[in-house]
């Protein structure tokens, strides 16, 4: 997946403040997941959202909390990511270092192999709970494992 499809997919996966737009090169789980929410209202999106992510712990978009909780190891990810994302010029001024719409970008411009393999096993365990719900958003989740292997 090139710079600008995980650009775009971190963008997907950020709260939706009004109504999404397929584009025309939206293809596989991005546009399938356009196809599950075709008829669903902003506002609704928004609520979908919202329960999904932030108001559900296992499938919170912060890497580092499904890889090692509120442990040592987390501050020192959040840390490293920091200054990573400084010196790759990725902007954040809202979520954490390492918020999957943050890490999308990031594994575009720094990919190692070891953060990829760290952001596949979290991503996994973020999805499996939207993939036995069929939340729409498994879709974006799916996506963004392909991209991280």
């Amino acid at each position: 997946m090139n710079a600008g499809s995980l650009i775009r997919l971190s963008s997907l996966l950020s709260y939706p403040h009004g109504q999404l737009v397929r584009r025309p090169d939206d293809c596989g789980p991005i546009s399938d997941f356009f196809d599950e929410i075709e008829s669903v209202e902003p506002s609704g999106l928004e609520e979908l959202y919202t329960t999904t992510f932030d108001l559900n712990p296992v499938a919170t978009l912060e890497v580092g909390w499904h890889l090692w909780g509120e442990q040592y190891e987390r501050g020192r990810f959040l840390a490293d990511l920091r200054g990573l994302q400084a010196e790759h010029g990725i902007p954040n001024d809202v979520e954490l270092p390492d918020h999957l719409t943050v890490l999308l970008p990031t594994l575009a411009a720094a990919g190692t192999p070891e953060l990829r393999a760290q952001c596949a096993k979290a991503i996994e365990k973020i999805l499996q709970p939207l993939e036995e719900h069929g939340n729409p958003y498994r879709h974006l989740l799916r996506a963004a494992m392909e991209a991280a292997q």
